[in-house]
């Protein structure tokens, strides 16, 4: 009689220790991986990105003047009816689309051309010929007084290009 009653006080402790030990390791591994998680998919705002970038004072450009902002990823053009910015992402498969001053098509040259797929756009971001199905986006440009802030934030969709898009200086 005596060893049923050891057995059972002795080996029910044991026993349980082992399974809370169990549990709380599980459970440990399923609050870290949680964790982990969260961690690597939470988006962490880096750089100017998202935000209002000061560009300059209008004096700063003449037109014809293309100026790539690395912190803000756009281009700001100064054109005949006033300022543009673009995002340089290509509206096709999403390349960074650089501005290739030497690059001669059809007489002129300097043009904005995908490395990807060959996609190229004029100084005002509209397509010219590849498989983008609409202009380089462009994102809201403000004055105040002589000085240039652009929102990027405010990413903006086009079908083409209008004249009424540019910021005049």
């Amino acid at each position: 009689m005596a060893v049923s009653g050891a057995v059972g006080g002795v080996g029910e402790t044991r026993r349980g220790m082992l399974a809370f030990t169990g549990w709380l390791t599980m459970a440990l591994l399923a609050v870290q991986a949680v964790v982990a998680f969260v961690f690597f998919f939470w988006p962490r705002k880096t750089g100017a990105f998202g935000t209002v970038i000061s560009a300059g004072k209008v004096g700063d450009y003449k037109v014809g003047d293309i100026k790539y902002f690395v912190e803000g990823k756009f281009y700001l053009v100064r054109l005949q009816e006033g300022f543009i910015a673009l995002y340089q992402k290509c509206p096709h498969l999403g390349c960074v689309v650089p501005w290739k001053a030497d690059f001669e098509y059809e007489g002129k040259t300097g043009w904005f051309r995908c490395p990807c797929h060959g996609s190229t756009y004029e100084r005002t971001g509209q397509i010219v010929f590849g498989p983008a199905p609409r202009p380089m986006d462009y994102m809201k440009i403000s004055m105040k007084g002589d000085a240039i802030s652009v929102d990027t934030s405010a990413i903006m969709k086009r079908d083409t290009w209008v004249p009424s898009q540019a910021v005049a200086a």
